[in-house]
């Protein structure tokens, strides 16, 4: 069953990648009361400019990254009050790369790494990367990992928990953002592997 669907995952235009991300009605019973924050597009030239610095657009291309599809939310209860262990925000992304090797390299000799060369450095609007954890992960239907990563700025300390997961030559990612130094493992892996069956309908829709 998982090479058929590895095999699927090369008839995946960028188009669909769109119906992939979860809906809100989708999210865990953990994240009920958050609301669409945003959902685009993350062309090769987005992720150069946001995502970790020293990283180009050609860069992203050389790897094997095509483009991927982003849908994000946020608890509109806890942004304005802050409070310590308040999950803030909570997104799923589906990356698409031109094969499965390249999915491979990505987890294994990029995702972890960049977190770890940029420990010190600023990773966002006044935001410091102080400290990243690996998570062992093994729920999904392939390769997977996991990384908890602390940040400190001006807000206080967030820690942001993503997983990594592989289908074929697709790239799924689930992450919380929560306030204090807390760390989600089981609700991501949840929403995850909510994210993995969501991919799966999605692929069984096109083959």
């Amino acid at each position: 069953m998982t090479k058929a669907i590895d095999q699927v995952t090369y008839e995946v235009s960028e188009e669909s990648l769109k119906g992939m991300p979860l809906q809100l009605h989708q999210l865990p019973e953990n994240l009920s009361g958050f609301t669409l924050l945003r959902e685009s597009t993350l062309s090769n030239k987005t992720m150069a400019t946001h995502g970790f610095p020293g990283k180009s657009e050609e860069d992203y291309h050389n790897i094997g990254r095509i483009t991927g599809y982003l849908r994000e939310f946020a608890s509109a209860s806890a942004i304005p009050q802050k409070k310590d262990g308040g999950d803030i925000v909570a997104a799923t992304v589906v990356h698409l790369f031109k094969d499965e090797k390249s999915t491979k390299n990505w987890m294994e000799e990029i995702f972890i790494k960049q977190f770890l060369d940029n420990i010190g450095h600023e990773v966002g609007e006044n935001q410091k990367l102080v400290a990243v954890e690996k998570l062992e992960i093994d729920d999904f239907y392939s390769r997977s990992i996991g990384v908890r990563a602390i940040q400190d700025g001006e807000e206080g300390i967030l820690s942001t928990t993503v997983i990594d997961f592989s289908l074929g030559r697709l790239l799924g990612v689930s992450f919380i953002v929560t306030v204090g130094d807390h760390g989600r493992t089981e609700l991501v892996t949840n929403l995850g592997l909510e994210l993995e069956r969501n991919i799966v309908r999605e692929l069984l829709t096109t083959s």
